[in-house]
């Protein structure tokens, strides 16, 4: 199964914090350790609204405070709205690469839900205060 993992308000459990420097932010985050645990044993795909000037620094902070990585990340290079954003990447990345691969994405944007629908992908949110004990079958 390959997970398409949404960042903000999804593996970032702090994402209702703004601060200012965005570097600031990134410093800040938090990480659902225990989405990470679930995920790690997967092919993981980072598809996030965040702008890619963001990228580098955001997966560095990912790795140095979980010690994982996902396999592929696609950063919004595009300036759009996340599920368009989202649609693009799926459209001219993971498709392409992985096909008619079995998906679940991971994310937390009604929208975005929609969009993934739209490919029938199955797609499940993260509440605040969840702690999943497996990943939904």
């Amino acid at each position: 199964m390959i997970i398409l993992l949404d960042l903000n308000f999804t593996l970032v459990e702090n994402s209702d914090q703004k601060l200012r420097p965005f570097q600031k932010q990134i410093e800040a985050e938090r990480y659902r350790g225990w989405l990470v645990e679930l995920v790690k044993p997967h092919h993981v795909i980072l598809m996030t609204a965040r702008p890619a000037l963001h990228a580098s620094a955001t997966l560095a902070s990912i790795k140095a405070k979980t010690g994982w990585q996902p396999q592929e990340a696609y950063f919004n290079r595009y300036g759009l709205a996340p599920a368009q954003a989202k649609e693009r990447m799926l459209l001219e990345h993971v498709l392409p690469k992985h096909g008619k691969a079995s998906y679940l994405a991971i994310e937390s944007n009604p929208r975005t839900h929609s969009m993934y629908d739209r490919y029938s992908i199955r797609s499940v949110k993260v509440e605040p205060g969840d702690m999943w004990h497996k990943l939904p079958e």
